[in-house]
């Protein structure tokens, strides 16, 4: 019991700077200019460099280095990172939270193709409430920003499930470990996935740059990849290390440690209020004119309760008390 609810305030807390980091990180795109797949490696690789530097030389480097599912967990954190800031640019950060409690109905089915815990009648009625909501939300978007957005978050929310499912059962997350460990193993698997990355990525834009022109026409897909110099310019690195000092190391920490404690599912119960800390933090940064005033007509609110609420109850119904209603539930209609 005291683990959960260390679990359910460590979850909080996730969520709670989850939601700052993202109005942050829009702000960079947006007012600043950043690219978003410079800032998302940046951010990753800074965020490593603080956790290793609070937890110290207190684990197995080389265990970590060689364990594959280091490289996996990194690897997904980056890209998920990668696409959520690509869905920023078309939508407010509210709204992309919004859409990204899809993640509630992907975590219940993964949970049940990979843990075998097979959802109830009450989860298939909450996945079409939150469709039905997520469609009211993009319903008055034009029709090439919805489509973007709605990729964009998709792609995010199943790296982000991947994730979750990787450090719950992920040996280092589960160990036995002190909080300068974790902080210590968590900033390694951070750093080294991101330096990889950037490595890669900047070998690979070099190439494209050198290519000649009817290559690129013919493959456009190529100019995607940011060109070598945008790793180290000033905007990138400047908005990567402030995120990552103020508010990406401190959740990562948290969000690990809450999974470790509990499972994923009671993590995404807490997860499914993020869109309302990202409302007020983001109409804050509205009112000082850092970002676009945030509005939300009567709709939005409706779409945003129904996805909420139906999100809140589809990881309810994973608990012990949602498992007895849900029992008595399917009994009565036998």
């Amino acid at each position: 019991m005291v683990n959960m609810y260390k679990g359910a305030f460590l979850s909080l807390m996730t969520v709670f700077l989850w939601a700052v980091s993202n109005i942050f990180l829009r702000y960079c795109l947006v007012e600043q200019g950043c690219n978003q797949f410079a800032i998302a490696c940046s951010n990753v690789l800074f965020s490593g460099l603080v956790l290793i530097t609070i937890g110290g030389k207190r684990v197995n480097v080389k265990e970590i280095l060689t364990n594959y599912q280091t490289w996996v967990f990194g690897f997904l954190q980056i890209f998920r990172n990668l696409f959520m800031l690509m869905a920023f640019i078309y939508i407010s950060a509210t709204q992309a939270n919004l859409l990204a409690n899809v993640e509630i109905i992907f975590s219940v089915l993964l949970a049940w193709a990979i843990f075998k815990r097979k959802p109830g009648s009450i989860d298939f009625v909450a996945m079409l409430f939150i469709l039905f909501g997520c469609f009211i939300l993009l319903a008055d978007l034009p029709i090439d920003i919805a489509i973007k957005s709605v990729v964009f978050v998709i792609i995010s929310a199943l790296l982000n499930n991947a994730r979750t499912i990787f450090a719950e059962v992920h040996h280092d997350n589960k160990a036995d470990l002190t909080v300068k460990e974790r902080l210590s193993v968590t900033g390694w698997i951070l750093f080294v996935s991101a330096l990889t990355m950037m490595i890669v990525a900047a070998i690979l834009s070099f190439t494209v740059y050198l290519l000649p022109q009817n290559v690129l026409e013919a493959l456009p897909f190529l100019k995607i990849l940011p060109a070598p110099s945008e790793y180290i310019a000033p905007n990138n690195i400047l908005g990567g290390l402030i995120n990552a000092v103020l508010f990406y190391a401190a959740s990562m920490y948290c969000y690990l440690y809450a999974v470790s404690l509990s499972n994923s599912e009671y993590f995404m119960m807490f997860r499914s209020t993020q869109a309302l800390f990202t409302y007020f933090a983001e109409a804050v940064a509205g009112m000082f004119m850092l970002l676009p005033r945030l509005s939300f007509s009567s709709t939005d609110w409706f779409a945003a309760v129904t996805i909420m609420i139906s999100s809140a109850c589809m990881v309810l119904m994973r608990t012990k008390r949602g498992q007895k209603l849900q029992n008595t539930l399917n009994s009565l209609f036998r």
